[in-house]
């Protein structure tokens, strides 16, 4: 418990240190919504779960932008943090680096290194349309008690179209839909979408509503 504590606090003093170098300037909070399928059928059926987090999106300078996460299932205790940095390259695409810590607190922590890109698709004073896809992914396992760490890098294919839609000055919601290719192979247990031996579909919805000052 003293070394989850420990990366908690090492976490926030970063972000803390960061902040206090910068003019940051909070572009939306809000509350979001993720349902995800089981990769596998639950006696032929199909099973979901819930997870329900905060967010804030920070503009750091032009063209960079920050956000963090806090959320946890629905049900389950099995906390998670996210922080993501997005970087404008010419007016529709955008470099996007995302780093996602969930864990127990007390027995394991697995960590998430994304890279990928999003494009602007469609856009006007109302709404956004974008496309995003994060094929390099870095999976860390740490088990706190005994200590180990281990690395694990992918290369995977998934695509996430967003759409967002300003309802008034200052409310936006937000609707996404992912795809991601996955290898599942390995156990007996039937996939839910299967693509073909041990590779299987994973899909994912994600609804927000935030508030933009």
């Amino acid at each position: 418990m003293r070394r989850s504590a420990l990366l908690l606090f090492v976490l926030f003093v970063l972000v803390a240190l960061c902040g206090s170098s910068f003019a940051l300037e909070v572009n939306e909070v809000g509350i979001q919504v993720r349902l995800m399928h089981d990769p596998f059928l639950d006696d032929g059926n199909l099973r979901f779960a819930a997870t329900v987090s905060g967010y804030c999106k920070i503009a750091v300078t032009e063209g960079w932008t920050m956000r963090a996460e806090l959320g946890c299932p629905i049900d389950l205790w099995l906390p998670w943090v996210g922080l993501a940095s997005s970087h404008e390259v010419g007016d529709r695409w955008a470099v996007e680096v995302q780093l996602a810590a969930q864990g127990d607190l007390v027995y394991s922590l697995h960590l998430t290194l994304n890279a990928g890109v999003r494009a602007l698709l469609a856009s006007s004073d109302r709404f956004r349309l974008m496309l995003a896809s994060f094929p390099v992914s870095v999976t860390g396992l740490w088990y706190l008690s005994p200590s180990e760490f281990m690395l694990i890098p992918s290369i995977s294919a998934n695509a996430t179209l967003d759409f967002a839609w300003a309802m008034s000055e200052h409310l936006v919601l937000g609707q996404s839909f992912g795809l991601s290719v996955a290898r599942l192979g390995g156990l007996s247990t039937e996939m839910a979408f299967p693509l073909g031996e041990a590779v299987g579909l994973l899909i994912d919805s994600k609804t927000r509503i935030g508030y933009r000052p």
